[in-house]
């Protein structure tokens, strides 16, 4: 085996030796905040993989950074853990090549999972703040008129109508639609759309009441493609790389609705830096954030940032 292969393997590994598939993150790191407030020390990041998407990313990071290692440094590494003193030096030139915060703090993760389950700190290096204002990712993408083909604008509506991350929605099938019903049972004339998402969660999440009849109209038409054995609605081929857009009008009108209709608690969640003086209801940010298949109201502030 060559020297790349060997880092390589050596480094998926490490990868695999930190999966925690079908665990809950959010009680792991509940678990994990407790435990260090007991001991007196301050939580910092959760350590683990538990989806195979975050794997893919990681994986795919490391890459990146062994094709580079060997180039720079071969003389230097016999296996995989000798690669680690360069790795600050890595994350520093992707910094200054412009990388986006949000890219590096998942890179220098990638890394440091990948030696041995470390800490970013461990690791040697500090990704730069977060801030909405930096989020550009598709924020110009394409609007509903400029879809040329029937199967692109079915999928652009369907983003919409479901809020889906791309995963979800190359997953639907006509079973995962039922009308929704109130508490005596009774229809409400809104339907719901059942999501298989990121590591493992499973929820039934309201269909954007803008598309109701639209969805109805296209489940009654649309044809399937048997894969793995369920009949799925969407190809591959048809869905775009990037959905950020379509899901933040998604979240942005389902906040409307959830207000509308009677959702909000009075608790207000006030947003700092460059929202500062803009509040949101909490309760209302639950419903939606619910509905994006979240556990946090910011990531729903960030969805309607991508609108203003």
């Amino acid at each position: 085996m060559s020297k790349k292969g060997t880092l390589i393997h050596e480094c998926k590994l490490n990868l695999q030796k930190q999966t925690r598939y079908g665990k809950s993150k959010h009680a792991d790191k509940l678990r994990a905040k407790e435990e260090l407030r007991k001991a007196g020390k301050n939580y910092e990041q959760l350590k683990g993989i538990y989806s195979r998407n975050t794997y893919n990313s990681y994986d795919a990071v490391c890459q990146r950074f062994i094709a580079w290692v060997i180039v720079q440094h071969g003389h230097e590494i016999k296996k995989y853990e000798d690669c680690q003193p360069f790795a600050t030096e890595w994350l520093q030139l992707k910094e200054d090549e412009g990388l986006s915060a949000f890219s590096l703090h998942m890179y220098s993760a990638a890394l440091a999972c990948s030696f041995n389950g470390l800490s970013r700190s461990e690791l040697g290096y500090v990704p730069p703040a977060r801030e909405r204002k930096n989020i550009c990712r598709n924020r110009h993408a394409k609007l509903d008129g400029d879809y040329e083909t029937p199967n692109k604008r079915n999928v652009y509506k369907m983003f919409v109508a479901t809020g889906a991350r791309r995963s979800e929605l190359l997953r639907l099938r006509k079973e995962d639609f039922r009308e929704q019903l109130d508490e005596s049972g009774k229809k409400t004339g809104y339907l719901e759309v059942y999501k298989r998402g990121k590591g493992g969660k499973q929820a039934y999440t309201l269909v954007n009441p803008k598309y109701t009849e639209w969805v109805r109209e296209f489940l009654q038409t649309a044809t399937t493609h048997t894969f793995h054995g369920e009949q799925r609605l969407f190809w591959k081929e048809d869905l775009f790389r990037q959905n950020h857009q379509l899901k933040a009008i998604y979240a942005a009108d389902m906040y409307t609705f959830y207000l509308e209709h009677g959702y909000g608690n009075g608790k207000l969640y006030h947003c700092r830096k460059e929202l500062a003086g803009v509040s949101y209801d909490k309760g209302v940010l639950a419903k939606v954030s619910h509905d994006l298949m979240h556990a946090r109201n910011s990531v729903v502030i960030q969805y309607l940032w991508l609108l203003r």
